[in-house]
């Protein structure tokens, strides 16, 4: 906790601007639209600097960035704008050595999750109707993982490695459900008519937090790991929060974004939802972000 109240310092003084760019806040990931035609390209930035550097530049949109634990790599989505379709890809930390790890044009995959240990790749996968598969960090290895075709999507790791947790619409709805990494011992976590979405498991395995509009607009809302204990965090009537994403010190990131303006990235202590700030105020990221391991 102390050094997730240090951060929320660090934040504040970015936001007053008497910060710049520098290299002792947590590094962060994120997709935006760039300004080469609208198309969304993956930036690595440290706090109150977030678009200091672009990792990606072709005419595609590429996006939804998730780290590799030793901080080396990064996976990310690539859509192919003329075949509309997309695939999944990986580079270094700096931008170089790009590769298609999945390589099916005719078929869509989407939000890559690196293991805990750094083997293994979760995505989602349209080949079969829907669902989250996972192969080896080198693209081999494919396997779908949870097996109905009901658009099962945005799997998230637990901490250990053993357990997914990921949204599914095989009950008509979008629900919260874990599985073990192996597919076995599916479970729908939240059971609630709402729209519940992108999970994601907290670095002491505690925790999911999610989006859910059960409250007619969307929120975040955290649950223990078993699906008990749900709360709303936000509770925002004329604005809505989604995407969130834990820090590696336990804090939680999440957009916001009201009918008109940008949408804007906040930070929040889970036990005190009041400690909300906002942490980038110079760009417009598009949803889904990732924090660099430590």
């Amino acid at each position: 906790m102390r050094v997730f109240v240090a951060l929320l310092v660090f934040v504040a003084a970015a936001i007053a601007g008497s910060s710049t760019s520098t290299a002792k806040g947590p590094q962060l990931v994120l997709a935006y639209a760039g300004d080469r035609g609208g198309s969304l390209d993956v930036y690595a930035g440290t706090m109150g600097n977030v678009s200091s550097r672009r990792l990606t530049s072709s005419q595609n949109d590429e996006f939804s960035p998730s780290w590799s634990p030793d901080g080396r790599r990064i996976a990310y989505r690539m859509n192919a704008r003329r075949a509309d379709t997309s695939d999944i890809w990986v580079m270094r930390a700096d931008g170089s050595g790009k590769r298609n790890l999945t390589r099916t044009p005719r078929v869509a995959e989407w939000s890559p999750a690196f293991s805990p240990d750094g083997r293994r790749i979760a995505y989602f996968s349209l080949a079969a109707g829907g669902d989250v598969w996972v192969m080896r960090a080198d693209g081999a290895g494919r396997r779908n993982v949870t097996g109905n075709g009901g658009l099962n999507e945005y799997p998230t790791w637990s901490p250990d490695g053993r357990s997914l947790a990921f949204n599914s619409h095989r009950d008509g709805q979008f629900e919260i459900y874990s599985a073990a990494s192996t597919g076995a011992r599916q479970r729908n976590l939240t059971r609630n008519p709402a729209k519940d979405q992108w999970p994601s498991w907290s670095p002491d395995g505690r925790l999911i937090a999610f989006m859910s509009d059960r409250g007619g607009n969307e929120d975040v809302f955290v649950m223990l790991a078993d699906g008990t204990g749900v709360r709303n965090l936000t509770r925002t009537s004329d604005l809505d929060e989604s995407h969130p994403a834990w820090t590696p010190d336990g804090g939680l990131t999440f957009s916001r974004h009201g009918e008109t303006g940008p949408v804007a990235l906040w930070i929040l202590d889970v036990d005190d939802a009041a400690s909300a700030v906002r942490i980038d105020t110079s760009i417009e990221p598009v949803f889904v972000f990732a924090w660099k391991p430590r």
